[in-house]
């Protein structure tokens, strides 16, 4: 009889999104990853690096994973089924699946039902570890929908969220105006098992107040002045498939409990009926607000903080991702229909600029450039920038020459912890050092946060 593992319930750890510790009912995640056209000889490796390290290659047939000795590979471990997994391979595409073990099959710390492999990802049954490794080599990823970006930051947010993709699980999507929050929640919907429902945007930012309880769970007829027709909620319309909470920081707090309670129990009740309506949907929000920041200043419930915080990806600002330029640039005109060119120089001019307005304001640029351009083709002269701001200066253009190394240091701790707004934890991600070291130095240098 297997023994449970524990913490062995269905988790979801994916670095460097935020995981909330309290329990949700969100389903375990089949995670979908990108695989190579044409992948080369495969592997699982037990106890790799140890003396006693086993490989086995992978072949057309399926491997069944377990403690029987009858298994292709037998584990012998306590808390590892009899047939625990199995491993299937169909031409270019290489599968993991769990077969219903009882403390289940992890791929990169992710609980799945099944998963497609990538070239390198670390298998977990019971309390042993198997690494997959191929020859093949995955092609860069470029593109989520109609999201592109070829930097790592975009890559892995795009990695992030197609693993997140295939579950029901909350996404709440961090990031300044205009990053693409939106489309990257639709192409979140588009890679989901609901693609074929309906996709909903509740902008909690831009609707109106004395009717955003109407807007969300709708109203019956004569409920209230004016309510001269029975209206479904945005839940409603959203029955089947995905509602998008866009700007969810903006929720009045009179309202959040409500929602908390729909979120929660998947049910409805419209303004001036006595019935609850059940409905099936995914949440997804966005937010441009520091969520911690507003619970600590009581202008978000920490309850539903929690409750949209199962899986937090952080979107990268323009200015941050900036070799993305000339895909976002290509991708923007042809969205459009506009056929010009961009001269190298305009590219380049275009990189000098901060983007406070981030992608949004890119396409407002390019849109108004193209329609000056002469003979199709779009030059700097052609920009048209809504404030001529330059980004700061490299580490290479301040005057550092006679200073000593520690004045130095001293002073990009505390211009990081500024910037951090006194997070250390952040303040130590962005120096690349550890917290623990960040504070040691702060100790030495004297600095408070």
């Amino acid at each position: 009889m297997n023994r449970s593992l524990p913490g062995s319930e269905p988790a979801l750890t994916i670095v460097p999104a935020r995981v909330a510790t309290n329990p949700t009912n969100d389903q375990t995640l089949t995670l979908r990853v990108p695989t190579d056209p044409s992948p080369k000889a495969a592997w699982l490796i037990v106890g790799a690096g140890t003396a006693s390290e086993r490989r086995i290659e992978i072949g057309e047939a399926p491997m069944t994973i377990g403690s029987d000795a009858a298994a292709q590979l037998c584990v012998a471990d306590p808390h590892v089924s009899r047939r625990h997994a199995e491993i299937v391979r169909a031409g270019a595409t290489i599968v993991v699946r769990d077969l219903q073990s009882r403390n289940g099959t992890y791929v990169d710390g992710i609980a799945v039902k099944e998963a497609i492999l990538d070239v390198s990802a670390t298998i977990r049954v019971g309390g042993t570890t198997i690494r997959f490794e191929t020859e093949a080599r995955t092609p860069a990823q470029r593109r989520m929908g109609k999201a592109v970006g070829s930097s790592q930051q975009m890559k892995d947010v795009f990695d992030l969220l197609e693993r997140l993709a295939p579950s029901d699980l909350t996404i709440t999507l961090l990031g300044e105006t205009g990053v693409g929050k939106d489309v990257l929640a639709c192409a979140v919907h588009e890679a989901s098992a609901r693609r074929d429902g309906p996709f909903i945007v509740f902008d909690c930012g831009a609707a109106t107040p004395t009717l955003i309880e109407s807007a969300l769970f709708g109203h019956e007829k004569g409920s209230f002045t004016g309510a001269n027709a029975t209206v479904a909620g945005a839940f409603e319309r959203a029955h089947g498939g995905t509602i998008f909470f866009d700007e969810i920081g903006e929720l009045s707090l009179d309202l959040q409990p409500k929602l908390l309670r729909a979120l929660e129990q998947r049910k409805v009740q419209r303004i001036g009926s006595p019935a609850e309506i059940a409905v099936d949907v995914r949440i997804l929000a966005a937010t441009n607000r520091d969520l911690e920041a507003e619970v600590a200043a009581g202008r978000f419930r920490q309850d539903l903080f929690f409750r949209l915080s199962a899986a937090v990806v952080a979107v990268p600002p323009l200015r941050e991702r900036l070799s993305d330029l000339p895909e976002l640039v290509e991708a923007i005109l042809a969205a459009e229909g506009r056929r010009v060119r961009v001269t190298q120089e305009t590219i380049e001019a275009l990189a000098t600029y901060d983007w406070p307005g981030n992608v949004r304001e890119l396409r407002n640029v390019l849109m108004a450039a193209a329609a000056m351009a002469e003979a199709d083709l779009v030059e700097p002269r052609h920009l048209l920038m809504f404030k001529p701001r330059r980004r700061n200066s490299t580490l290479a253009d301040f005057p550092l020459a006679g200073r000593s190394l520690e004045s130095i240091e001293r002073a990009a701790i505390a211009q990081t912890l500024k910037n951090a707004d006194g997070n250390k934890v952040r303040a130590a991600k962005a120096l690349g050092i550890a917290p623990s070291t960040l504070y040691e130095k702060m100790r030495r240098y004297k600095l408070s946060s």
